[in-house]
């Protein structure tokens, strides 16, 4: 049950970051103090959500990058020395996750269950 909340929170964080990022060039972002801190925010969730899910869930979906987002959340602790580490995340990191997260639904829907 904790590990089928974690997921769908992992996969709506990662849908936040998609639309709050949607169409914004790497200027675009960097640029924009609100987009950038909000997403360094929800970026934030995302890797502490990631690190949570239990290892044994983790090995069913061998295809998201599980070590990508416990890396991340050292980057996140200076994001300024990051900035391609950031972009790279939102751009390719996410996306992914969230597309294997979907597939891992189809696939696996047991997982994402939040009823004991």
């Amino acid at each position: 049950m904790l590990s089928g909340t974690l997921l769908n929170l992992l996969e709506r964080l990662g849908m936040d970051v998609l639309t709050l990022t949607y169409g914004l060039s790497e200027e675009e972002f960097f640029a924009s103090r609100i987009a950038r801190k909000r997403t360094l925010e929800l970026l934030g969730n995302m890797s502490k959500t990631a690190i949570g899910i239990p290892q044994e869930v983790k090995l069913h979906m061998a295809d998201v990058d599980w070590a990508a987002w416990a890396v991340l959340s050292m980057a996140l602790a200076s994001p300024e020395r990051h900035p391609l580490q950031i972009w790279v995340t939102v751009q390719e990191l996410v996306p992914l996750t969230v597309q294997r997260l979907g597939d891992c639904r189809k696939r696996m829907p047991q997982l994402f269950s939040v009823v004991p």
